[in-house]
């Protein structure tokens, strides 16, 4: 837990203390609020007056079974600010409104545009936000900012998507730059991975976290969370995982993938490929994510409803990514997976009755206690997590508000 600082000249720090406080629990009392920040009993006082006259706190119902007189708890006033995250995948565009309670108050599902033109693609996306603050009553003055959740390369710096490799002619676009011009909106861009680890933090009720998060999207990757931390890198582009080997027999595809590699186990081109050379789909237009994404749901239906060569085959890409998180647990000695994104509510009725004892296999040594589990958040869970971190931004306790200016 931060702690404040009773010095006048901190009181914006503190008050974002104050206000992390309460954001994280379900109800606190002043006299609770002094303990976990070590400000005088007038610093809190002053505080939650603040807080309650932006409407960002408001002073809720007291429990029922207290004696004498109750302590009236505060909690985060759900209408007092929201932020709009959202999701950037291949094939599929997510848009959340989340307000500050951190619950997504209204969500949009589209197909990503197919453009090359990334210009094409920032004005939807500009539009779609546009609409969805219209169908929720938002002025823009509540909205604290806009979070983009994209594939990497990026540099987080200048803003700039590097060099996607499933984003044709997405090289150093100024997406940060672009969509606040478009929108008027504070923009924050991060990585699609780090985006959804942070938002399946947000949601685990405990005191201690440590996981893995693998992401299925269009594309694969990973982020680490250590003791409720979200990892990023040197460079910010943690999880760049598709080229680890996980099968060096592995079929050959007509693909840019490395052969043998987890991305040529589970992302939807390969599986659709593999489905198309056995004659189970027709091949769609490769250079469109869409079409490569309807085909996969196609296969994992097929799945489901009994095809044996379906089954085959996502049987095969389960047991292929058991062995990429067998290698990843074992380097991180983590106790808990966690799998997510677009892709994993089509494939996880395929993966959940395979992954936990063929990973274990994986491991060294004897451990029979590893977890692995859905995302608890779901299909938006990276869209939601950049919504998160745009909260984060403007309203978390940061060092850096410490220094002299």
């Amino acid at each position: 837990m931060r702690r404040g600082s009773n010095q006048l000249r901190l009181a914006d720090y503190n008050q974002s203390v104050v206000l992390e406080v309460v954001r994280r629990s379900h109800g606190v009392s002043r006299a609770d609020l002094q303990r976990a920040t070590g400000l005088s009993s007038q610093t809190i006082t002053n505080i939650t007056r603040r807080l309650i006259d932006d409407h960002l706190v408001r002073e809720s119902t007291p429990g029922g079974n207290t004696r004498g007189r109750p302590s009236i708890p505060l909690v985060t006033d759900p209408d007092g600010a929201y932020s709009v995250g959202v999701h950037i995948d291949p094939a599929r565009l997510t848009i959340v409104l989340l307000d500050l309670d951190g619950q997504v108050r209204l969500a949009r599902h589209e197909r990503t545009p197919q453009a090359t033109n990334p210009s094409e693609v920032t004005a939807f996306i500009a539009d779609a936000v546009d609409t969805l603050l219209t169908r929720a009553d938002i002025t823009r003055t509540r909205v604290l900012g806009l979070g983009i959740a994209a594939p990497g390369p990026l540099d987080l710096d200048a803003g700039l998507l590097l060099d996607p490799p499933q984003l044709p002619n997405w090289r150093n676009v100024r997406l940060r730059a672009d969509l606040h011009e478009a929108t008027g909106l504070p923009v924050l861009l991060d990585k699609d991975v780090t985006a959804a680890a942070t938002a399946e933090l947000r949601s685990c009720p405990t005191a201690s976290n440590t996981f893995i998060f693998l992401y299925l999207g269009s594309g694969v990757g990973a982020s680490v969370v250590l003791d409720n931390q979200v990892l990023r890198g040197t460079t910010n582009n943690i999880g760049e995982i598709g080229d680890l080997i996980v099968d060096p027999d592995a079929e050959r595809l007509e693909w840019s993938g490395r052969r043998g590699g987890l991305a040529a186990a589970c992302v939807p081109e390969a599986l659709v490929l593999q489905a198309a050379r056995v004659g189970l789909l027709p091949l769609p237009n490769l250079s469109d994510y869409g079409a490569i994404d309807d085909a996969c749901s196609s296969l994992c239906d097929l799945a489901a409803a009994g095809d044996a060569g379906a089954a085959r085959i996502l049987d095969h890409a389960a047991r292929r990514v058991a062995v990429g998180l067998g290698v990843l647990v074992n380097l991180l000695d983590v106790p808990r997976v966690v799998i997510g994104g677009p892709l994993w509510n089509r494939l996880s009725p395929a993966f959940l009755p395979v992954l936990p004892d063929t990973v274990t296999h994986e491991l060294v040594g004897t451990r029979h206690n590893i977890q692995i589990h859905g995302s608890s958040v779901g299909d938006q869970v990276a869209a939601q997590g950049a919504a998160e971190l745009v909260v984060d931004h403007f309203l978390a306790p940061r060092a850096s508000a410490l220094m002299v200016r």
